[in-house]
Parts: C-alpha cells; structure tokens; sequence
C-alpha cells in the first residue's frame, strides 16, 4: 500500500450501504465478510439446479473527482461432480488506487476533507463444495482474500430443506472469517455469522423469502487509514492535531431481509423486490429497499432496471472533529472508551442507486450481459463536510458459458 498525499476535495457527496461501494480500501474486509455471509445464504437457493457452466465478468468502479477507481476481473465455474455433488467457485482480481477520505478536515481557509491516495492489488475466491441428499442440500464453503496489508480466511456451512412438496424451504448456516491486518505488527479481527431462512410458494408465479441473520465482530475494529482531528487551546495559543480514530473492539449486529419474486405472465416479465433492516451494538440502524425489473424483449433479450435507496443512522460515537470535545484523545487506539471516529461511512447518511442491465441470449448455452450503474450519496447530519461522500459509476460486462 503507497500513500500519503493530503489534498483537497471537491466532490459532491457509502456498504451494502455503506455497503453500496467500495468507498475505501480496508472496506473490502468488511464487504468480504457480509458478503460471505449472504453468499451463505444464497447459494442454496435451488436444489438440484446445478448446471455446469463457467462465467467472465470485468468490471469498471470509479468515484467521481479521481477518488477511488476499482478494475475487477471474476472469473465462476459450476460443475456437476456426480449425482449427489457439485462444485462451483468465483475468483477475483481487484486493482485499486485513488483517493479515500482520511477523516480529518483540511487546514483553515481550505474547504473539504483530506484525502489518503492508495493503490493496492486484491487477489480474492470463494469455492463451495454441495452435497444434494433427497431434499436435503449441504453446503461447505471456502473463502480467501488478500491485499498488501491485510488477509481474510472464511469458512461456511449451511444446509438447506425442501419441504411441503418442495414448496418450503428452509435454510439455516454459519460462518466464520478470520482476518488479519498486517502492519508494523499484526491484528487481528474474527467474525461470525449465524442465519436461518425460509422460502415458500405462494402461487405459480409468486416467491417469498424471509431470511435473520446475528452476527459477532470481535478484534481490531479500527480502520488505520482513517483519522480524526482535534485543536487543543494553550491560553491564545492552538495546537492542531490529527490522530487514529478508537472503536470498540467488539460489534454484534442483527438484519432482517424480506424478498418477493413475482412473474407476469402477460407482460412477460418478472419483479424482484426486498427490504433489508440492519442494527448494530453501536446504534448504526439502516433500511434499504431494493427493485429490479427483468422484462423480457424478444426471444433473445432481457432488460433489466433496477433501484436501490438506503439510509441509515450514525454510529453512538461518530464525531466530526473533537474539538470542545472536553477530552483530550489518545494517539493510538486503545479499544477502550472514550471512543470517536470520524469515517463518513459511520455517519448518517443515504445513497440512491439506480441501473440498467442487458442481457443478450446468443444461443441456448452463450449469453452475454452489460450493466451501467450509478450510485449518489449525501450526508444527512449537517457537519460532515458534503465532499466526504462520493459519487460513483460502475460499467459491467460479463458472459457466461453453458455446457
């Protein structure tokens, strides 16, 4: 990881969500993580579906005013090994570099946020490994990630049930990342996640699932490219300074997701729409309602927009700035409080995120697909300075091959 330059921002405006985009690199982690979890959950949606096959996607991710710009290259497989077992796996490789908020205001008379420049490679996969008995899918599941500063390991199970004529299903799994942030020393962070979901058929054209998930984070929360600024008054004399933020050491958070998939018939097309409810041990609550409309056009191509808004509420020890404060912060993180942050993805705040993906069927084993994406956030809390939030598009292109 190469940086350090301070410059000034002047862009407009962050996780799933925050969680929307890659707004930062330490942030790739914590998406790993979630994203495990709900890869968990999902990939034992449809048993006894497995079609060998593999699939390509390159993906473009740029934040507005040269912020952080990720260039991805995935690569998936899925293959049936015999009756009862298959394999399939994603790999990824992530180029990152731009410029994240560090967290701290820029000196007087300059308006915005500092920036940190970064450049980092990311190398990462998930392999899962299902073993179909009946009605009954188990699944075990593998994943790696790894940057210059940091290493990820995960590990899953979950089993899945089709009940009630194979109109229920009911799913319940766990998993467990280990990661490691690999500085001067190292630290280390454990997560786990613990789920159980149901789907039912309600009719020839209607599906709703219901998935909860509780999860425990515990370790090195901190994100030690983030900062937070303090000015100390000696009599008429002020001392500025910029020092690591300090979060708790554990986290636990809870998500209730909601989905419904309902085709129509006459107008050839289907709705895929859900609601996403998350709360955690350091007051974050958020909401996020996801729409995607699949219309087919033709024998051959499938249209799909889609719309996605979130907003969420700020973490119990989000600070701007600690002047007045009454405290003086320690330099390095302690775990213990008075605990402060001041990265923008703990404040409150809500994205809009709106797309289009076309789907191109070649033949009955090609298809071909391209998504434009765009993503605009804003702060809510009316302190943090409005060019912490970027803006960002993301342009797809992908391909898969059956055989």
């Amino acid at each position: 990881m190469h940086r350090i330059t301070i410059s000034n921002s002047s862009s407009l405006l962050p996780h799933q969500m925050t969680p929307l985009v890659h707004s930062s690199r330490r942030e790739f982690g914590n998406l790993l993580s979630k994203g495990f979890a709900l890869y968990l959950f999902f990939s034992s949606a449809r048993l006894g579906l497995s079609e060998d096959h593999v699939s390509a996607k390159w993906q473009d991710y740029q934040e507005d005013d040269e912020r952080i710009r990720v260039v991805s290259s995935y690569l998936g497989f899925e293959k049936q090994l015999n009756a009862s077992l298959a394999l399939k796996g994603h790999a990824v490789y992530d180029s990152i570099s731009g410029a994240s908020p560090l967290g701290v205001a820029l000196e007087e008379g300059r308006s915005g946020v500092g920036l940190v420049q970064l450049t980092d490679i990311r190398r990462a996969g998930v392999l899962d490994l299902m073993w179909t008995q009946g009605i009954h899918e188990t699944s075990v599941q593998y994943s790696y990630s790894k940057e210059s500063d940091f290493l990820s390991r995960g590990y899953a199970v979950s089993r899945t049930s089709e009940l009630n004529k194979r109109n229920t299903g009911l799913s319940y799994g766990v998993s467990y990342v280990d990661d490691r942030i690999i500085q001067t020393t190292v630290s280390e962070k454990e997560s786990w996640d613990y789920f159980v979901g149901v789907s039912q058929v309600i009719d020839a054209n209607t599906v709703v699932a219901l998935n909860l998930t509780y999860g425990e984070i515990d370790g090195y929360l901190n994100d030690s490219y983030k900062r937070i600024s303090q000015n100390i008054f000696f009599g008429s004399d002020i001392v500025y300074q910029s020092i690591l933020e300090n979060r708790p050491e554990s986290r636990y958070r809870g998500i209730a997701f909601f989905n419904v998939k309902r085709f129509f018939d006459g107008l050839g097309a289907s709705l895929d729409a859900d609601v996403r409810y998350f709360e955690d041990s350091w007051g974050v609550q958020s909401l996020t309602y996801d729409l995607e409309w699949y219309q087919k056009i033709g024998e051959r191509f499938i249209v799909r927009p889609n719309f996605r808004y979130y907003r969420q509420s700020e973490a119990d020890f989000y600070q701007a700035d600690l002047t007045g404060l009454g405290f003086n912060a320690q330099f390095r993180p302690t775990g213990e409080a008075p605990y402060y942050a001041s990265d923008y993805r703990l404040s409150e705040m809500q994205t809009i995120g709106y797309g289009l993906k076309v789907i191109y069927k070649m033949t009955e084993s090609i298809k071909f697909d391209v998504t434009y994406e765009r993503y605009e956030m804003k702060g809510l809390d009316g302190v943090t300075h409005h060019s912490a939030y970027p803006d960002a598009s993301i342009l797809t292109f992908g391909g898969t091959l059956w055989f």
